[in-house]
């Protein structure tokens, strides 16, 4: 009885280790079957992702590249600031030696005077008659007859330099409103009543955006504006 038992239970085991692996086969059959039915990547879907990033880098560079409105471009600001700076040379007005220079606001003693008093240019001996000259392109504003300084001639030079060109003859070669040239001749030496003693010389005096300044830090030279 009991043999039989042992039997009944050993082909349930059987018959149930059969059917699983009936299933498993049948599955397997079904998975090796579909495998190759599985879909290849969407093309088209990988175009339109690469084409839309290309898009977004191409209007990151038009944001990065393209200025602000009524911002200034620093890239450009030094170029433009180097293009504007110009030099400019300052001729001598006159064939001669420098005898006194521009004090620079300090009392000195004026001989004809008997007194001290600033210096506010530079002396360039000559003799009467010597031709004198613009020390740069301008344009005269001004001629007058002084009593102190001989005929006095102011020329604009541009770039905020104005020269006063003291001690001439009467009857120069130049008007307001008359353009020169450097090197030009604007008149003719001769004597300066408050400086008679000093012999015959152009007293020269300069302006930059209305101060004085040192005519020895121009003459002969090339100077940035």
């Amino acid at each position: 009885m009991t043999n039989l038992k042992n039997q009944e239970k050993l082909k349930k085991f059987i018959y149930s280790a059969c059917a699983l692996l009936l299933c498993g086969v049948t599955l397997f059959s079904f998975w090796f079957s579909n495998k190759d039915n599985v879909p290849a990547e969407d093309e088209t879907y990988k175009s339109t992702t690469t084409e839309a990033a290309r898009e977004t880098t191409t209007e990151r560079e038009i944001k990065v590249n393209t200025p602000v409105t009524n911002v200034e471009d620093e890239r450009y600001i030094s170029t433009e600031t180097e293009s504007a700076s110009t030099s400019v040379y300052y001729a001598f007005p006159l064939d001669g030696k420098v005898s006194r220079e521009y004090s620079k606001g300090e009392l000195i003693k004026n001989v004809t005077t008997d007194d001290w008093r600033t210096h506010n240019g530079v002396d360039i001996n000559g003799t009467l008659g010597d031709p004198v000259k613009a020390i740069c392109d301008g344009e005269v504003t001004a001629v007058r007859d002084d009593a102190l300084w001989g005929t006095v001639i102011t020329i604009d030079h541009s770039n905020g330099i104005v020269a006063e060109y003291r001690g001439l003859q009467k009857d120069g070669n130049v008007s307001p409103g008359t353009k020169v040239k450097i090197n030009e001749k604007i008149g003719a030496l001769g004597e300066i009543p408050i400086e008679k003693n000093d012999g015959v010389h152009l007293h020269l005096e300069m302006f930059k955006d209305g101060s004085l300044i040192s005519p020895s830090d121009y003459l002969g030279k090339r100077v940035d504006i």
